[in-house]
Formats: C-alpha cells, sequence, structure tokens
C-alpha cells in the first residue's frame, strides 16, 4: 500500500477556490466531518514471471554446482537471444543430501527468471528449454507502467467523487460552501506479491505450454479526509 500525504494547500489549489469558506463564515461555528470516496477498476495483468530450476546431484559440493550451472548457463544463454523476454539468474544453492543421518551425496539448485509481457512467445520459450529446466512456477501481475496509468486516472475520479460527496454533505447541513482540512490519497492493488498460477512440472512432462491467461488485479483509490463547514 502506498500512502501519498497531500497538504491543505496543494488540496485547495486541486479542488478550486470556490470550496473554501467565505471571509463572513469565519464567526460561525464550524462542523468538521470526515468521510471517504473511492474509484476501483479491474485491471488486466499484463506481465508474467516464470521461475525455471535445475537440481542435479553429486558426490562433491563442486561436481553437483558445476553440473548445475553449466545447465543454467546453457539455458540462459538460449533465452537471452529472444528480446521479448527479460531474463535473469535466480537462487542458488548447493546443500547436502543425508541417508541415514550421514552425507550420502551433494544437490545443486540452480533457477532462472523470465518476464514477458508476451505470454505466447513465453510460454514457447519455456517449453524450448525444458529439456535443460523444469517450470517452477508461474506468475502474473500488472506492470509498473500500466500501475502508474491506471493509478493517475483512479486518483482523478476519487478525487472527483470526494468532492462531489463534500458538496452533498454540505448541502445536507444546510451549507454551500465547505473547506477541506485534511486528505489522504491511498492506492492498493497491482503492488502485491503476484499470484502464483502454476508450479512443477515434472521431468517427464511434455514439452508443450498451456495457453496462458493472465487474470485481472483489482485496483482502487481511495480519497480520505475531513471537510469543515460553517453552520
Amino acid at each position: 500500500m502506498r500512502i501519498q500525504q497531500l497538504v491543505l494547500g496543494i488540496f485547495l489549489i486541486a479542488f478550486g477556490a470556490g470550496t473554501v469558506l467565505a471571509d463572513d463564515d469565519t464567526d460561525r461555528a464550524l462542523t468538521r466531518v470526515q468521510f471517504e470516496a473511492h474509484a476501483s477498476q479491474q485491471v488486466e495483468n499484463d506481465t508474467m514471471r516464470a521461475t525455471l530450476f535445475v537440481e542435479v546431484e553429486d558426490s562433491t559440493p563442486s561436481g553437483a554446482s558445476s553440473r548445475g550451472t553449466r545447465a543454467a548457463n546453457e539455458t540462459l544463454r538460449r533465452l537471452q537471444k529472444d528480446s521479448s523476454l527479460s531474463v535473469r539468474t535466480g537462487n542458488y544453492r548447493t546443500y547436502p543430501v543425508s541417508d541415514k543421518g550421514k552425507i550420502s551425496g551433494w544437490r545443486a539448485r540452480n533457477e532462472i527468471i523470465i518476464e514477458s509481457g508476451n505470454f505466447a512467445q513465453a510460454s514457447a520459450a519455456i517449453a524450448s528449454v525444458s529439456a535443460n529446466m523444469q517450470l517452477s512456477r508461474i506468475e502474473f501481475f500488472v506492470s509498473p507502467a500500466l500501475r502508474d496509468t491506471v493509478e493517475s486516472g483512479l486518483t482523478d475520479e476519487a478525487i472527483a467523487a470526494f468532492l462531489l460527496k463534500a458538496k452533498r454533505i454540505a448541502k445536507s447541513f444546510g451549507a454551500t460552501q465547505f473547506d477541506v482540512s485534511e486528505a489522504n490519497v491511498t492506492n492498493t492493488g497491482g503492488n502485491f506479491p503476484p499470484t502464483p498460477m502454476m508450479r512443477a512440472m515434472s521431468e517427464d512432462a511434455p514439452a508443450v505450454m498451456p495457453e496462458l491467461s493472465g487474470g485481472t488485479t483489482l485496483m482502487s483509490v481511495t480519497v480520505s479526509g475531513a471537510i469543515l463547514i460553517a453552520r
């Protein structure tokens, strides 16, 4: 959740001079009313992130590490040839394998992370390297660029809804003007850890990926604050 604290002066400029109490209202009793307004939108998840992994065993840690690294490096080089993909290395670790309380060997795990806005191309790329690395998980999320665009529009809608609600509240109290004394803008959605949609492709799984659908994320903006009404 990201919270932007907006000072009164900024809000008065954004809301317009028509909402400021007149000078002859300063001697009248002021009523402070707190409320909030919302704007939300279901947004298509336009980016996917896939985690590939390889696990190998050997009698020595260096042997396991070397074999895993070779497989990961080969896969990395192949995937980096595709300009529609953003590819990077992920987690790496080497650890002992025990049998009846004794170390019987060593296992290494290497991961590669793929991100792309082209689901079909990414799916084909994953299938093409399935002989070297398995699929651990796929996640879908809203890209930063799309998130910023949607949040900007929702912020305008939420502020407009806040002002409209303020006018209605002031009218209900028998007033024609109000002053915004406090306001906060809160953005939610699009920033949470993406939801895993698929896990663990087995070693003997066919090198054909299903069609991928990213689903949607609910994004919303809330304007909460208070107004002063002269009565």
